[in-house]
């Protein structure tokens, strides 16, 4: 964990952790687990709701309780000291119209208990209505401050009138970086199945499928990337369920090796470590790799990727595959990831110090539990 000084050892003593936490996604659960650590330096004792309570529980070492538990949360709040709203992308809409109201009830119930609170290395470039967009200034007032994961989601708010907004970095950049790993010939590939409109709330909606068309669209891609490259393809898997199934179906197309990876929280980093550079549809595939020194290549999924290869520069690659060249253009910018390997550790040094500005935001917000 990146270590901060603490500047008081006056805070308040409980805090709840409102993100999503529990699921399947590796992101999510690395974005809580340093929030935790970070709550743990100052002796703060955690609750936080969960879409699976006994799992994190053990895992984090955590008082937890069921997500949609509305009585729970209101008992919650009553007792704890501070909420910390966040961290990731909890501020979109692109995945479904339940997905604000979800999250953002429980701002609501935080203002109604009295309760302070903040957001921590929340993302918030997936506002794509305005009904969402309303749902969000509406809800996002009282607090102590607001940290964001990057430009577009300060823009974003700051847009729609919210106060206090600081601009920071995504939590897993303070994460503690994998031992760099000697130069090992792999291609990390990292793929999930496309967003659906989705009606249903995202726990219980229907999934994207890929079309066997654009699976072997991809696997031609990599193909000609290991082919030019000479790396071997290793499939690594941020959500197992979702991404995995992807990852064989496109493997089932490709004609060069390509092995298939499901890690755990606890090897996630270290996995993607092995790999000399790393194409990835998923925000924190990306966010690993460059911590690891790993050449970056983000593939056009959401905006989120787009405007985590800015933040990056030189050091990343992006390319949209509904770009007119497509996907025939990845083994150019694997190669050109690769080349510029060498930016990586200024850049991740920058974004390193911006996310500690998050830190600034959870202390302040501790110091202000202190006083209710």
């Amino acid at each position: 964990m990146h270590r901060l000084t603490i500047v008081s050892a006056d805070v308040a003593e409980q805090a709840t952790v409102a993100g999503w936490i529990g699921s399947a996604n590796l992101g999510d659960e690395l974005v809580f687990s340093v929030l935790r650590a970070l709550m743990a330096e100052r002796g703060v004792t955690v609750t936080a709701p969960s879409l699976n309570p006994t799992e994190t529980a053990a895992t984090h070492d955590v008082a937890t309780f069921g997500h949609i538990d509305p009585l729970a949360l209101r008992r919650n709040l009553a007792t704890t000291d501070t909420m910390v709203f966040g961290g990731g992308g909890l501020l979109q809409d692109e995945t479904g119209i339940w997905n604000l109201p979800y999250h953002l009830h429980r701002v609501r119930a935080a203002r109604r208990a009295g309760t302070p609170w903040a957001g921590i290395g929340l993302g918030a470039g997936g506002l794509t209505t305005r009904l969402g967009r309303s749902q969000v200034r509406r809800a996002l007032v009282g607090h102590t401050a607001i940290a964001v994961r990057d430009e577009a989601s300060l823009t974003a708010l700051t847009s729609l009138g919210v106060e206090r907004v600081v601009e920071a970095a995504d939590l897993v950049w303070l994460a503690d970086p994998p031992a760099p790993a000697t130069s090992t010939g792999l291609l990390g590939v990292c793929l999930r199945a496309p967003q659906t409109a989705r009606l249903l709330p995202a726990a219980i909606g229907p999934r994207g499928r890929l079309t066997d068309d654009l699976a072997a669209a991809i696997a031609a891609a990599i193909d000609a990337t290991a082919t030019a490259t000479g790396l071997t393809t290793r499939f690594i898997a941020f959500e197992a369920g979702s991404d995995d199934p992807v990852h064989r179906q496109v493997a089932d197309h490709m004609t060069t090796p390509a092995e298939t990876l499901t890690p755990g929280l606890t090897d996630v980093l270290d996995t993607v470590a092995t790999t000399d550079a790393m194409v990835t549809m998923r925000y924190h595939g990306a966010i690993a790799a460059a911590l690891a020194g790993t050449a970056v290549v983000t593939l056009d999924f959401s905006p989120k990727l787009g405007s985590l290869a800015a933040d990056l520069g030189p050091a990343a690659c992006h390319l949209s595959p509904s770009a007119p060249k497509g996907l025939s253009d990845l083994p150019e910018a694997v190669a050109a990831a690769l080349a510029a390997r060498g930016a990586l550790p200024e850049a991740v040094g920058r974004l390193r110090a911006l996310s500690a500005r998050n830190v600034d935001v959870l202390d302040d917000l501790l110091a202000a539990g202190t006083k209710s």
